[in-house]
């Protein structure tokens, strides 16, 4: 048996004003299977001593530590629970400057939370009838699964019982099913090298559970046991020495991600040009590919607004960033802008946090207290750097001063009217590393792609990046992106359950790559499948390692593609309205089934599907074959639904099967809906004043 180290909360042995006094002693896993002992006596230990197999429980000195628990109501069914060790200080009401939180006058509350109850020995805690410690639950000899709070050697866990039927949702973009009943996960964020590697870029500690929302406040590593190893127990473990967790009530579950906004943050409307297509290629290698793109896009009749430029921008474009343009493959960038945007183009350009040691920059940063420094004073290295050898800095968001640094470098291009950056990366955090603020590399490694997209974003011209990584809080820096998918059908379905589990973590705009980002270039067939799915997410990007412009793969693929891109346009006053309701109310665009339709038990486990806002109903279809195939829809309850190409009549709660051509996807709209539409054009600019869009709008449909 390894050492007693962790500490198991026992009872509840005093009151100090608004803290429960804790008592706990140390404990450790079963060493012959599952359960926890303590060194205390069988009986205190709520041993069975009739069950004739059990093994024999050998005692000991049983220490004993003290903690904190302090839960208070934030809001009308909203409380908050701290745990801590006595001697350490209680976790700060605004979090410590950790960027999760926004202001909101509940966090600093001192009045008890009513939702919260508590059994003082053997210890156990409710929230109502939200939810209930897992402590309880025991194997056949009487040891205890899991503690239903346990601290110590510097992380902290708590418990959770599944009553029977209860399905948890969330994590952040995790890219296996919605549901993650059995699911074991790790909320490290990594560059997770594809959608299909059992890592995120975009981990949230937030999740879903029957009646409840549970935020998770912590930047730290977090493990997740999701009935995994008793499907009636979820334990979280936190590698922080306190707990500080949000358990939000209610309402059903929209009402509870708005109230989650409430605490993180909503995300702030794109502008409207960002909700046209966007065309991207790793990588356009010169000025005349990029421009041949453009011509080649009006050319056909695709329309498009932003046209974006991967790192061949820069002159050493291998994992830096350093603003050196390179005027030998991008010469005079200030005319191609120019004459981009005379065809109605904006110009979006691609970053990382990482400056090469080969670039001037790198000792500029350096001289300047600007990069990532390991305890002995010298500088770090981000994580997979690449072939080369050279390491790679980081730029240390945690530090004011190398926040506006960074800014600084962008300045001279939004001057030259590059309209939004690419944040790609963020995950390397090394977890040698100390920040200015003194945490550790591993601490910060999932704050950091959250003041990374901050960072940029607040120097942004129009209140936009792209990202790939983030955490709680992520969704008011819009917008994110979903990673590399693998071109194939695994690579498009972990795409779209990224993409809905994201959307219940983090609430406001998401997209990914059109086409899949890496592997074999896709078949036409797939790529179509691919772009009917992504004309109709939030945002639109086709983008891969091959190229991606609809011409390259046949005239079916162009015309098909062109007819999807000129429907999103025509959605464009949907997608605006959308986009402000979802803001002002803290919901995504992208939405499960489940959201939309709580009460209808038909939706529960459907996650090839979604709602793009309340009133449309797509479905996705994952086959490469060019014939017509045969695709089976459910369409849910409390609403008769139109078939979005026939105009028929359907009525919900049922399932259809339907035959779809390549031409088409199962597309339905609410029956008792407007649809606003609006004209065709080839870029938003051709709009009254862009933002005007909804009022260009023909009849709704």
């Amino acid at each position: 048996m390894r050492p007693l180290v962790p500490n198991l909360v026992r009872r509840v042995v005093g009151r100090d004003g608004v803290d429960l006094l804790l008592d706990a002693v140390p404990y450790a896993p079963l060493p012959w299977g599952p359960g926890a002992v303590t060194a205390e006596p069988a009986e205190e230990q709520g041993l069975e001593g009739d069950v004739p197999n059990r093994p024999p429980v050998v005692g000991g000195i049983v220490e004993h530590h003290r903690a904190r628990l302090r839960v208070t109501e934030v809001a009308p069914d909203v409380a908050r629970l701290r745990l801590w060790a006595e001697a350490d200080p209680m976790p700060a009401d605004d979090g410590g400057g950790l960027g999760m939180l926004i202001e909101h006058p509940g966090l600093a509350s001192t009045d008890p939370s009513p939702l919260f109850q508590v059994d003082e020995h053997p210890f156990a805690f409710r929230f109502r009838n939200l939810l209930r410690s897992g402590g309880g639950r025991r194997q056949v000899h009487g040891f205890p699964l899991a503690p239903a709070l346990a601290f110590g050697d510097g992380q902290v866990s708590v418990s959770i019982e599944l009553a029977p039927g209860v399905d948890v949702l969330g994590f952040g973009e995790q890219h296996g099913r919605l549901i993650k009943n059995g699911q074991r996960l790790e909320l490290r964020n990594e560059d997770a090298l594809g959608t299909g590697t059992g890592h995120t870029y975009k981990g949230v500690p937030v999740f879903h559970a029957g009646d409840a929302t549970v935020f998770i406040h912590t930047p730290a590593v977090l493990r997740a046991d999701v009935g995994a190893t008793d499907p009636t127990l979820l334990v979280i473990e936190v590698e922080e020495p306190a707990l500080d967790m949000f358990v939000i009530g209610g309402g059903p579950l929209k009402h509870r991600l708005s109230r989650y906004a409430d605490l993180t943050g909503r995300s702030p409307v794109p502008p409207a040009w960002a909700f046209g297509l966007w065309m991207s290629r790793c990588r356009y290698r010169t000025r005349d590919e990029v421009m041949e793109v453009a011509r080649c896009m009006r050319e056909h009749r695709v329309p498009c607004d932003v046209l974006h430029i991967d790192p061949d921008w820069l002159e050493l474009d291998h994992l830096n960033c350093d603003f050196v343009w390179s005027e030998r493959k991008y010469p005079d960038p200030a005319g191609m802008i120019s004459e981009l945007s005379r065809l109605g183009y904006r110009v979006s350009l691609w970053e990382l946090p990482y400056i090469d040691s080969a670039s001037p920059l790198y000792e500029e940063a350096a001289r300047a207290g600007s990069l990532v420094r390991r305890g002995d004073g010298s500088a770090a290295a981000a994580d997979k750097t690449g072939s080369d050898g050279r390491p790679r800095g980081l730029v240390d968001f945690s530090r004011p001063a190398a926040r506006r640094w960074w800014q600084d470098q962008h300045a001279s291009l939004f001057e030259m009217g590059v309209a939004v950056m690419k944040t790609d990366f963020g995950e390397g955090l090394p977890e040698d590393a100390v920040m200015a603020d003194g945490r550790s590399g591993r601490t910060w490694r999932n704050l950091y792609p959250l003041w990374y997209n901050r960072t940029v974003w607040e120097a942004s011209p129009h209140g936009l990046v792209w990202g790939r990584s983030g955490w709680a809080g992520s969704q008011r820096y819009p917008a994110q992106w979903g990673g590399d998918p693998e071109t194939s059908l695994a690579g498009m379905v972990s795409t779209l359950w990224g993409g809905l589990s994201y959307s219940l973590s983090a609430p406001g705009f998401w997209s990914h790559d059109i086409g899949g980002f890496y592997g074999r270039p896709p078949t036409p067939e797939l790529y179509i499948r691919w772009a009917q799915f992504g004309l109709l997410s939030p945002l639109a990007r086709a983008h891969g390692l091959s190229p991606r412009e609809p011409w390259n793969f046949g005239p079916r693929a162009l015309a098909i593609f062109r007819d999807f891109v000129e429907l999103r346009y025509r959605l464009l006053p949907y997608f605006l309205r959308v986009a402000r309701q979802s803001s002002e109310l803290g919901l995504p665009v992208l939405r499960p089934l489940l959201l939309e339709f709580p009460d209808d038990p038909g939706c529960r486990r459907i996650d090839l599907q979604y709602m793009l806002g309340p009133d449309l109903l797509v479905c996705p279809v994952f086959s490469e074959s060019s014939e017509p195939v045969h695709a089976d829809v459910y369409l849910p309850a409390g609403a008769d639904w139109v078939d979005w190409w026939t105009g028929e009549m359907q009525p919900g709660g049922r399932w259809l099967r339907v035959t779809v051509p390549l031409e088409r996807l199962p597309l339905y709209r609410r029956a008792d809906a407007e649809i606003e539409t609006g004209p065709v054009v080839q870029h938003t600019g051709e709009l009254a004043g862009e933002s005007g869009t909804a009022d260009l709008s023909s009849p709704p449909v």
